[in-house]
């Protein structure tokens, strides 16, 4: 451990490279898996709202929609087949521009047909409009946050994670 000032800590973990093992066991999901499909939901949303900010403002706005949320549905498996009974509930969330000046940016139609787009693309074999209700709560992207994205200059990443903090010591 290493004090490099009265409330800053630097520790080096205490394990072993992953490096230096004879075996390394990872869990892999599907692409069909939950997890999976919301990660790719999450970022087709993102490509397609990047996709229009740079269209009509020349720059990609602000936005982050990587909480998506997947509730079960409800199916009749057979062999061979099945039938839904209840379709899934796919719920987007996130925050994303929708104005610039008097302009409106459509975020909640563009995010549902991302979302159905990328299962369609990705489920082949599944009725997207039978498989899935899927729904948005995106908010308005964070005063605070938004003018970053108005420097000139080097790109920013387009995430929150500005600064890491501890609570309490957290100011």
């Amino acid at each position: 451990m290493i004090k490099m000032a009265k409330n800053i800590v630097v520790e080096f973990p205490k394990i072993t490279p992953i490096e230096e093992y004879d075996v390394e066991v990872v869990e892999r999901k599907g692409i069909g898996h939950p997890d999976s499909l919301c990660d790719g939901i999450a970022e087709a949303v993102s490509r397609a709202l990047s996709r229009e900010y740079i269209e009509r403002f020349g720059r990609v706005l602000h936005h982050n929609t990587d909480q998506v949320e997947l509730v079960g549905g409800a199916a009749r498996p057979e062999f061979g087949g099945g039938e839904m009974i209840k379709p899934v509930y796919i719920l987007l969330s996130g925050r994303a521009t929708t104005r610039v000046g008097k302009e409106r940016i459509p975020v909640a139609e563009i995010a549902i047909h991302a979302a159905k787009e990328y299962l369609k693309n990705t489920l082949r074999h599944v009725d997207v409009e039978e498989f899935a209700e899927i729904h948005q709560r995106m908010g308005e992207g964070s005063a605070d946050l938004k003018h970053i994205f108005e420097e000139k200059g080097i790109p920013r990443a387009n995430d929150t994670s500005l600064g890491v903090g501890y609570a309490p010591l957290s100011t």
